[in-house]
């Protein structure tokens, strides 16, 4: 009865989702006219620093109370773009993500796009990188057609502005026929576990509860 109280009363771990949408635009930090989007549940202040091919995204502020951390933790990661059939990494004007090359800054079928990610410096000893969780395609039309490709597999790019549940720590994205297809956006998640010394505290303080309502 013991070990149940004491697992019960552990807190369970706090999953940080970080959302990337238009990783160029206004709102991420860089010079496209697209507004973009970055935001991260549970809420908190995040913030992006573009480099060429790589950004850097801070998140500050993030309450981890609840696994025994500060309600202003924070923690940093990078996602790094690459690419193979074209001459480089590009950003459009809204601020999509593709390839040099061909006739267009998109990508096509002879072109991939790789992001990839990893975790940085973290205030908090418990947390760590789950990886991608989702991808998001931009300029799909018609007929055109793309594939995500991570380590869970391939899933197909329809018509329009499409998200794809992916996941690891890096994805790929090319083009099936000749299309105007660019990377959107993404999801990042995180994991914070409680840290030994407050598991053990709390614990510790649940034995000191059953003890009191036997005593009663």
């Amino acid at each position: 009865m013991f070990a149940l109280a004491s697992a019960s009363a552990l807190p369970a771990a706090v999953t940080i989702s970080a959302l990337v949408h238009v990783p160029n635009g206004s709102a991420a930090g860089g010079p496209g006219s697209g507004a973009g989007q970055l935001t991260t549940t549970p809420t908190s202040t995040f913030t992006s620093n573009r480099l060429l091919n790589t950004t850097t995204y801070s998140v500050t502020n993030l309450n981890l109370t609840s696994v025994g951390g500060t309600a202003t933790e924070s923690f940093n990661f990078t996602v790094t773009y690459s690419q193979a059939g074209g001459t480089g990494i590009v950003y459009s004007g809204f601020g999509n993500v593709g390839v040099v090359g061909n006739t267009d800054n998109n990508i096509n079928p002879s072109e991939v796009l790789t992001t990839a990610v990893s975790l940085g410096t973290s205030s908090f000893a418990g947390l760590s990188l789950t990886g991608f969780t989702q991808a998001r395609a931009g300029g799909v039309t018609g007929a055109e057609t793309g594939t995500f490709t991570d380590g869970s597999g391939s899933v197909g790019v329809s018509s329009g502005n499409t998200i794809q549940t992916i996941s690891g720590n890096s994805f790929d994205l090319s083009a099936g026929s000749a299309s105007s297809i660019n990377l959107e956006g993404y999801t990042v998640e995180f994991s914070a576990v409680p840290e030994p010394a407050s598991a053990s505290l709390l614990a510790l303080g649940a034995l000191a509860l059953l003890r009191r309502r036997r005593t009663a």
